[in-house]
């Protein structure tokens, strides 16, 4: 038997978002029940509008988005909405406010394409970022023929927090006590203190990202075989990646 086709009931865009939303899926397994055939035009039911990730900056700590929707028949004005999700490992998806992605914006009357691209900036990771995009089809008189939705593809964002990482404790003459301690983050520590054992506390400058200092703490001799440690921001005060690699022992030779 021929295919059963639909392409008469959806030439309004109101009535062609109500039967892919409702009408559709009952009309298919009603004629799947009775062994025929449904066919609908795929251009009878695409919605115009989608939205894409088009720039992803992890140094930046930034995304950029681009939405566009086009004008169907009955419809006067466009406008569209972006929303900012994030997730974290282990997490589901997220709303997350964004004043760089504001309200609706809404095209001119005589746009047939509306294009909308938007940055956001200060992203926070470890985090995972996109955008969904509501889109709406206004008549003449402000009422909504047609209305969709569409999320893009993910920006990765990694940890951007600085790390404190202390990679050698050794002894200088008699007196000396000389500690490398290293920034592997992705921003800038601030200023941070530096424990030895026994010792007076040190204060070290910031530490720029990947920058390395030597750092030398002048104290009493070192009795062979005694356990020293030294402890880079022992109060916890510099917000870390990783805290774990903070301390380091060593024994006297």
């Amino acid at each position: 038997m021929a295919p059963v086709t639909a392409s008469l009931l959806v030439e309004l865009p109101e009535t062609r978002a109500r039967l892919v939303r409702y009408v559709e899926p009952m009309l298919r397994t009603a004629l799947v029940v009775t062994g025929l055939t449904l066919a609908f035009p795929a251009a009878a039911v695409a919605v115009p509008a989608s939205v894409a990730l088009t720039a992803c900056e992890p140094r930046e700590r930034a995304a950029e988005f681009e939405a566009q929707m086009d004008k169907v028949a009955g419809a006067a004005r466009m406008k569209l909405r972006f929303t900012l999700q994030a997730r974290k490992a282990g997490k589901g998806w997220r709303r997350v406010a964004s004043p760089e992605l504001g309200g609706w914006r809404t095209a001119d009357e005589a746009t047939t394409r509306y294009i909308s691209s938007r940055r956001v900036t200060e992203l926070v990771g470890p985090a995972r970022y996109r955008t969904v995009v509501r889109f709406r089809w206004l008549d003449g008189d402000g009422r909504t023929v047609l209305r969709s939705r569409a999320r893009s593809r993910a920006c990765r964002q990694p940890d951007h927090r600085p790390n404190l990482k202390l990679r050698e404790l050794s002894f200088e003459g008699a007196t000396d006590y000389v500690v490398l301690v290293v920034n592997n983050g992705r921003s800038e520590s601030g200023p941070f203190e530096l424990a030895l054992t026994g010792l007076p506390t040190q204060m070290v400058d910031g530490l720029e990202p990947r920058e390395r200092r030597l750092v030398v703490v002048p104290g009493p001799r070192c009795e062979r075989g005694t356990l020293v440690t030294a402890t880079a921001d022992p109060l916890d005060l510099v917000d870390e990646r990783r805290e774990r690699d903070n301390e380091l022992t060593r024994s006297c030779p």
